[in-house]
Parts: structure tokens; sequence; C-alpha cells
């Protein structure tokens, strides 16, 4: 997390704060970065797939599967919108969501 607090001395934008709230997730779960990722504006662009990946972390894979949904429809090109696509298929797929 430091290296991302020394970045963000640098260069605090919108996009380095949404990769910190990533990185904050892999270190301290996904609720800290949940937390983090609140603080972000949600129009900064890959916040839904973000939020996606943090809710599925965090176990919450109906958020997580609408979230991915959204980031499919927003996503800036085909590659990523399928990939968003298949991520929510795959959650959608579970027997149960939790």
């Amino acid at each position: 997390m430091e290296w991302y607090d020394e970045l963000l001395r640098f260069a605090d934008t919108p996009i380095v704060r949404l990769n910190r709230a990533v990185a904050l997730g892999e270190a301290d779960g996904a609720p800290a970065g949940l937390a983090a990722l609140a603080a972000i504006d949600n129009v900064v662009p890959r916040h839904s797939a973000v939020a996606a990946y943090l809710h599925e972390k965090n176990d919450d894979l109906k958020a997580a599967a609408d979230l991915y949904a959204h980031a499919a429809r927003n996503a800036p090109n085909l590659a990523e919108r399928d990939y968003q696509t298949r991520q929510a298929a795959r959650l959608n797929q579970l027997p149960t969501q939790r």
C-alpha cells in the first residue's frame, strides 16, 4: 500500500485511487477496498468493474453480477464488454446467490 500512497502524492488521480482500492481490497480485504472505492466518483472509468470484483471477493455475488453487467454495458471496447459479460453470466449461473 505504501507504493500507492507514494504515487498519490505525485499523481492524485481518480485512476490511481481506483487502483489503490483494488490493492487495498487484496491486502486488507474486500470491505477495506469497498470503503476506499466509495470515496471515488462512480463515473470514473471501470468503477463498476472494480466494484463488481470487490463485491465478488466479499461474497456479495448478486451485487457483483449486477455490477459486472453494468460494467459490460459501459465497457470502452468489445474485449472488455465480453469479459464483463462472461463474469456476470458466471455468477448468475451459480446455484445460490449469497
